[in-house]
């Protein structure tokens, strides 16, 4: 074919046409990528599974730890609530010692009282003879508005023969604002007379239960004994309300 100058022309390149070669080059492409997936894939779950052997093992690790340290917590419980328990009674037995030493020192120092009366009856000194009034106690009732009274007389040295007399009580106080004296058989529905009758060789009581009427504020308790026969005596002892 004849060239025309200064025309343009197209360049023709001739290939040699194969089929089968971009089929081969296609299918390997496709098997290279099928290849790389599988072996992507088959890493992955290699991969996976070391992991979740690696968890598994540490996942049965902490569980056997978790349950040591329950047993020992278990242990240690049980140790606290021996010793709690044990706390416990040892608080027990200390503070059931001392009630027992407290109960046995009130005893001893009621013998030890009691002692010196017997022993100021019986061996009295040489200033401290006759008729007299030994102890004169007040004691609130408690749960009641009552007052429980108790009078010791006692004969000292000359007690070869019985002594006897009255005893007079008095409670001295304010009524308002006037001083007031009541005799004990105001205060006690079981005397009826003034005085207290007694006869006795070495000691005796007069106890009762009293009752103080409304807005009589008790200050003094006054006794006086007074024997009768050839060696007549008065005593008189004046003591303040306990409080």
């Amino acid at each position: 074919m004849a060239v025309v100058k200064g025309s343009q022309q197209d360049q023709l390149i001739i290939r040699q046409y194969r089929p089968w070669e971009r089929f081969r080059r296609t299918l390997y492409m496709v098997l290279f990528i099928v290849a790389v997936g599988v072996g992507g894939y088959f890493g992955g779950v290699y991969d996976s599974m070391s992991s979740i052997q690696q968890l598994t093992a540490t996942r049965d690790s902490l569980q056997l730890a978790l349950q040591d340290a329950e047993r020992t917590i278990t242990n240690l419980t049980q140790r606290v609530g021996v010793l709690e328990k044990g706390g416990q009674v040892d608080r027990k037995a200390t503070e059931g010692i001392r009630q027992t030493v407290k109960e046995l020192k009130a005893q001893i120092s009621t013998l030890e009282e009691e002692v010196a009366f017997y022993k100021g009856i019986m061996a009295p000194s040489a200033n401290d003879k006759g008729l007299r009034v030994s102890k004169v106690e007040i004691q609130p009732q408690e749960g009641t508005e009552t007052f429980r009274y108790s009078i010791m007389m006692t004969q000292v040295a000359d007690n070869s023969s019985y002594i006897s007399g009255l005893a007079a009580v008095n409670f001295v106080g304010m009524q308002g604002a006037e001083k007031v004296i009541l005799p004990l058989r105001d205060l006690d529905s079981n005397v009826t007379d003034l005085g207290v009758k007694f006869r006795f060789r070495y000691f005796q009581e007069v106890a009762g239960d009293l009752r103080l009427p409304a807005g009589f504020v008790p200050q003094q308790v006054q006794v006086v004994l007074q024997s009768t026969g050839g060696k007549a005596q008065r005593v008189e002892q004046t003591i303040d309300w306990p409080q």
